[in-house]
Formats: C-alpha cells, structure tokens, sequence
C-alpha cells in the first residue's frame, strides 16, 4: 500500500519546475547604420532567412529577429537573439556559424555573405547587452 504516493508524487515532480531550470538569455546588439546601407542589410537578412530556421533546428536558439529604426533621417539596426542556455551562447554546434555552414556549405558562398555583412557594418561602433527575463 505504500505505492498510492509514488504516482501523485512522480504527477507532481513532473508539473513543477526544477531548482536548477534552465534560464534563457536575450543578447542585444546594436549600431547606428547609414542610410544607404540600410537596404544591402534587409536584402542580407532576406537572403539569409535559413540561416535562422536552422539554428532554430540545432536548439541553441530559441528566436532571433532584427529590428531596424529609422527617425528624423537615423537609422538603427538592433539584432536580438533568445538562447536556450548562457552555455548556448557559446556552443559552436549549435549558433549561427553551424548554421550559416550547414545552409552555405561551400566557404567561398559563406565568405561572400561575411564580406558582404562586414561592409553593411564597417567602421561602425556597436553596443552589446545580455539580458534575462525578470521572473
């Protein structure tokens, strides 16, 4: 008779979350882009849109979305990216470059959009925050 327990126990046990529950992290990264680049990073970021799908499918990333803001003849771009675990952020199979290398498996293809990435931001300053949700 002393088993009634264990599977209200085990319902319970399952529906609570654990001490050690995984926390997810936001990391920010913005930069004040001109004018005309703005339209080479939409067209990036259009082409690039599997890119995201995938490492959406590696697990790592739970979202990412870019945010652009254009005010009084400025622009901004703001990418912000939700990982699964801080240890997520740094785990090389499971970010954007395993994703960006499984999607564009030929490297000249990757360097092409690198090179095409880096000039959008060129001698552009950037700020970079890491956030977690407020419980």
């Amino acid at each position: 008779m002393r088993c009634h327990w264990v599977v209200p126990a085990l319902v319970v046990s399952l529906l609570t979350p654990s001490v050690g529950a995984a926390q997810t992290y936001v990391t920010t990264t913005a930069w004040r882009v001109p004018f005309e680049r703005i339209d080479s990073l939409q067209q990036l970021l259009k082409e690039t849109r599997r890119v995201q799908a995938e490492a959406k499918k590696l697990g790592g990333i739970v979202d990412n979305v870019w945010l652009i803001h254009a005010w009084g003849g400025e622009y901004s771009a703001v990418n912000m990216t939700t990982w699964k675990s801080w240890a997520a952020i740094t785990d090389t199979t499971t970010g954007f470059d395993a994703a960006t290398r499984k999607v564009f498996p030929d490297s000249a293809a990757r360097k092409k959009i690198n090179d095409r990435f880096g000039w959008v931001f060129q001698g552009l300053t950037h700020q970079d925050n890491i956030y977690v949700k407020a419980e």
